[in-house]
């Protein structure tokens, strides 16, 4: 069976189809009742990515995804798209709202469907509206040449009312890329701008923003990094190591635009409330597959933590900016160049916590090559640390990495987000992590400075 065919492996969505300037939406017919169509996403791939391929496949049109409404009372997920092309043979029915039947959207999908048609996005944020994309055109010919043509094929991968993801292709060749985030993550627009400003060699270079869409213009940057090598990641801890030098005097700024508090001294400060919250999570733990750490576990684990925080803390070793997501997806080359996108989770604090997630790219079989990455990244430190506090680092990040990662933003432990299952289930597995890395040799030598 196709994933495809399998419904526990796709989303369902209703879809609502409209054009610019019209209150129409278009319709399928069954039993002479118009119908909304439906459409289906693979669970495990952007949606709005799926989405738009699967709309313009089956109707051979052109669109832009506005707004996704959630399911209600036991209906399918409902997605919102404008049609940008002219179909002369569109195979559905241009239908006013009020002909819809309740069955196929309720009242509060037609207010919502009918503010879009009015181009009134209200508090659904600048996207939630038809066209935008129009506008966004506009703004994109303003900013780099109104004489520039593009192609017809706009590529969509995120999509709501506050959060856009676009990429666009010109007749002579190049891309441009539109991004906007709404909340929580508004703050990646300003953590963003104050990195291009500090450091604009190791992001894509930015065209142009827009304060009122939270929302900023790129040059197309390169490849992502999906074939790992040697070489490639040699060059992005090297260039990691650059960036965040040069962020150690600015961190108060970073935090002021949005950055996280993950000073060891924060991340120490809410060791307890940490530990207590892995205590509750073990105590649920129904599966035997994984050992369930009792509470004298999770009482040296603590010990640990804390000596590891004091020790690294006692090597002064400056906050610098650590970005928290680094993925193959988000580190993009060029020929010689590296730089890094999708600076939503960056955080204020220890450089070599950086580093270690950096480290984990390398392939899970083969040579390890973490010793050269060490010796990289260690020898960039040089300049401002000593061999042995660069040394120390190394064997303390392993552990205060996890810690950093359960941590997080920190705001999860006081909301009902701290009693799902899959972040329990996650906690439980980083628990289980730190207990194994806590035997290391390395790091006991470095706690017993």
């Amino acid at each position: 069976m196709s994933p495809h065919d399998d419904p526990l492996k796709q989303d369902e969505y209703r879809l609502i189809l409209v054009r610019s300037g019209s209150h129409a939406i278009w319709t399928e017919r069954d039993a002479n009742k118009p119908r909304l169509p439906r459409v289906f996403a693979l669970k495990w791939r952007r949606p709005a990515e799926q989405l738009q391929e699967v709309i313009e496949a089956a109707w051979t049109i052109r669109v832009i995804l506005l707004d996704f409404l959630p399911a209600n009372r036991g209906s399918v997920p409902c997605v919102i798209a404008e049609i940008l092309s002219a179909a002369s043979d569109l195979r559905l029915t241009p239908t006013a709202i009020d002909e819809i039947p309740v069955e196929e959207m309720n009242l509060e999908e037609r207010e919502v469907l009918q503010a879009i048609l009015d181009c009134n996005a209200g508090t659904r944020g600048p996207f939630s509206r038809a066209g935008w994309i129009k506008e966004a055109l506009e703004w994109l010919r303003t900013e780099v040449g109104s004489d520039l043509a593009f192609t017809e094929s706009i590529r969509q991968y995120n999509a709501s009312g506050r959060f856009a993801l676009l990429r666009f292709r010109t007749h002579a060749g190049s891309v441009l890329w539109l991004k906007a985030t709404g909340e929580p993550n508004a703050h990646e627009f300003h953590v963003t701008r104050h990195l291009v400003d500090l450091c604009p060699e190791f992001l894509p270079a930015q065209i142009a923003a827009r304060e009122d869409w939270n929302a900023w213009l790129m040059e197309d940057a390169g490849q992502s990094f999906d074939s790992l090598d040697l070489p490639a990641l040699e060059l992005a801890v090297l260039s990691m190591a650059t960036l965040q030098k040069r962020t150690l005097s600015r961190t108060s700024e970073f935090q002021a635009a949005g950055a996280i508090d993950q000073r060891i001294g924060t991340l120490r400060a809410h060791l307890a409330e940490l530990i207590d919250y892995l205590q509750e999570a073990m105590a649920k733990q129904i599966s035997t597959k994984a050992p369930r750490l009792d509470s004298h576990r999770l009482s040296r684990l603590e010990a640990a933590l804390r000596d590891a925080c004091f020790r690294m803390e006692d090597l002064e070793i400056p906050d610098a900016l650590v970005h928290n997501d680094v993925n193959p997806g988000n580190i993009l080359f060029n020929e010689t160049r590296c730089v890094f996108t999708d600076w939503c989770e960056t955080g204020v604090g220890n450089p070599f916590i950086g580093f270690e997630y950096l480290s984990l790219l390398q392939p899970c079989r083969g040579e390890d090559w973490r010793p050269r990455l060490r010796k990289i990244y260690g020898q960039c430190w040089l300049d401002c640390l000593g061999a042995s506090q660069v040394g120390e680092a190394f064997a303390l990040a392993p552990l205060l990495a996890m810690l950093s990662n359960l941590y997080g933003r920190g705001t999860w432990l006081h909301t009902s987000r701290r009693n799902a299952p899959h972040v329990e289930g996650y906690a439980r597995s980083l628990a289980r992590q730190m207990d194994r890395v806590v035997q290391n040799s390395l790091l006991q030598g470095a706690l017993c400075q």
